[in-house]
């Protein structure tokens, strides 16, 4: 199973939703954009040991890592740049 339903972007460009290549592209990095966030907040969540909007498995004070909002950051890739929010987290001591 892909991560692209196939037939949609088919069906864009019958209907005339994608009349350029520049349609595809954006939409590509929209999608690449999608990606990398939510591998980014999985990634934090597994490290983490909770989901976002959970309450941690520990006791709060021995568990010093919490999640502290996002960090916009531009990847250049060959499709163009891309604006991404990456999760940040808090280590208290």
């Amino acid at each position: 199973m892909g991560l692209i339903n196939r037939n949609e972007p088919k069906r864009q460009i019958k209907t005339g939703e994608f009349t350029s290549l520049d349609n595809i592209t954006d939409e590509f990095k929209n999608i690449l954009k999608e990606f990398i966030q939510t591998a980014s907040e999985a990634e934090l969540s597994s490290h983490l040991g909770y989901q976002k909007h959970q309450l941690s498995p520990q006791d709060d004070t021995n568990n010093p890592n919490y999640r502290n909002g996002h960090n916009k950051k531009t990847l250049k890739s060959k499709y163009g740049n891309i604006d991404v929010a990456i999760p940040l987290e808090r280590l208290i001591f």
